[in-house]
């Protein structure tokens, strides 16, 4: 089965009316989207050392995002404007299953290629369908892009996956698909200085054309868009702890990242998959696909990362898509019993101990994208979370210190909560506390399903000073319903 797809040229020409008008549209706005990235380019003043950009293996130097974005454009012979807000025409057969009859909560999107020492990809298929409850199952549909050169490779794979979740493809929440790859741009002659190891540049351009097609292919499909890799575990109620967080998150976005591993659980909405299909075509060849999909959510004035703790994914695979590469990537922040992490009620977060490099207290005040990590404790040191609105607190968890930082937890102090806010020299607090608990080897938590009393502040005391440093990587609240 062959999917049609729309071109809006036409339309377009027709509605200017002539050619000519066409290609002075067209000139007018190239221009201003050059002027766009060069002040992207000019605005960053980083110090030395800080300016974000990947580093090219065994190599010394360090090639920036923006200078090779620029540098990019103006020599691309893609067009941004035309359809810049419409799908890409690409062709793809349906190998296993149809498209779904409703529009769901999230669509995962799974690129995939045969891989010659180990293969994972049914392993991943089946951790995500056994991590999600039956309520879950409802609101996704997994879709699996092969993009394999050898079309009998595709097969060979369809079918394993027909033979193994055929209930999932029949209740329509499993598509497995492909495109014919004659249509893929030149991947033989690239820039190694922008990939770092020749040889393989060819394959990681390649995954960043395979990306641009999947997310093309399951734009609409959803409200929402998470990209996994074929060779992932998946966390306990990973869709629940997504859907709800995004629910409750008020700030824009563009992407949320829910594993620190390159492109493995990037979040998107599907209103922007055309924009990132046309951006990962249009870079295909400039960098590898995690940094394109910064430079994406940068290009769309989001200016940094934000990351969700724990992480919800871990890379279990050792051998790579490109050329049978072997590596040992893991999230040290993943947990696959992650749990029930409470809701997500909107706050600021105020202390008096000084921060390590970006830890900042905003990153873990709730609904929390990351963690805090502070230095020099001491007995005066505190914590401070001020709510935006009173909250009835029924079961609060803190945790400290990481699997990878496990020395760098809270040995001696206390949790209040807080009535009555007003604002100090450190931001803002609340005039009366009462405390509610100690921590206890790093760790606290209090559980009142009967109080009735609202608060304005939960205070994190430290009640002795400590060499190690303090992480907190995680605040967990249950609120009372109303």
């Amino acid at each position: 089965m062959v999917m049609k797809y729309r071109s809006f040229q036409m339309p377009l020409a027709h509605y200017w009316g002539n050619v000519s008008r066409l290609f002075l549209l067209i000139g007018v706005l190239s221009i201003l989207f050059a002027i766009v990235w060069k002040q992207n380019k000019d605005k960053c003043k980083c110090p030395k050392g800080k300016e974000p950009g990947f580093v090219v293996a065994n190599e010394q130097n360090t090639m920036n995002l923006d200078d090779i974005i620029w540098k990019k454009s103006q020599r691309s012979n893609v067009s941004v404007i035309e359809n810049a807000m419409g799908p890409l025409p690409v062709q793809y057969t349906y190998l296993v299953g149809s498209p779904p009859l409703k529009k769901r909560f999230l669509t995962i999107g799974i690129s995939s290629v045969h891989k010659v020492k180990e293969e994972y990809l049914l392993k991943t298929i089946s951790s995500i369908f056994s991590h999600c409850s039956p309520e879950e199952l409802q609101l996704i549909t997994l879709v699996i892009y092969l993009a394999n050169n050898n079309i009998q490779l595709n097969e060979q794979s369809a079918r394993e996956i027909e033979a193994e979740f055929s209930a999932h493809i029949n209740s329509g929440r499993l598509l497995v698909i492909e495109s014919s790859l004659a249509g893929y741009p030149h991947l033989s002659t690239l820039e190694a200085s922008h990939w770092g190891n020749e040889g393989k540049n060819g394959a990681r351009a390649k995954q960043n054309v395979d990306y641009a097609y999947l997310v093309n292919f399951c734009a609409g499909l959803s409200d929402y868009y998470l990209m996994l890799e074929d060779d992932i575990v998946c966390a306990t109620s990973f869709v629940a702890i997504i859907q709800r967080y995004v629910r409750q998150r008020e700030a824009p976005w563009t992407t949320i990242a829910f594993s620190r591993l390159g492109s493995i659980g990037k979040l998107y909405h599907s209103s922007d998959l055309y924009k990132l299909a046309r951006f990962l075509l249009l870079f295909y060849d400039a960098m590898p696909a995690d940094w394109l999909l910064e430079a994406f959510h940068r290009s769309q004035a989001q200016e940094h990362a934000i990351m969700f703790r724990p992480s919800l994914f871990q890379h279990i695979g050792r051998v790579s898509s490109f050329h049978s590469m072997e590596t040992q990537f893991k999230d040290p922040e993943f947990e696959e019993d992650n749990g029930d992490l409470g809701d997500f009620p909107l706050a600021s977060c105020f202390t008096n101990i000084p921060n390590f490099s970006n830890y900042m207290p905003s990153d873990v005040c709730p609904p929390g994208r990351g963690v805090f990590w502070g230095k020099n404790i001491t007995s005066k040191s505190f914590f401070t979370v001020v709510f935006a609105h009173p909250i009835v607190p029924q079961k609060i968890q803190i945790h400290t210190g990481s699997a990878e930082y496990n020395q760098d937890i809270l040995y001696d102090g206390y949790v209040e909560k807080g009535r009555l806010k007003v604002h100090s020299h450190d931001g803002q607090t609340c005039l009366t506390f009462q405390r509610i608990g100690v921590f206890k080897d790093g760790f606290f938590e209090m559980e009142d399903k009967s109080s009735e009393d609202d608060i304005d502040c939960l205070r994190i005391q430290v009640t002795a000073p400590q060499k190690q440093w303090l992480r907190i990587r995680r605040i967990s609240i249950w609120v009372k319903k109303e």
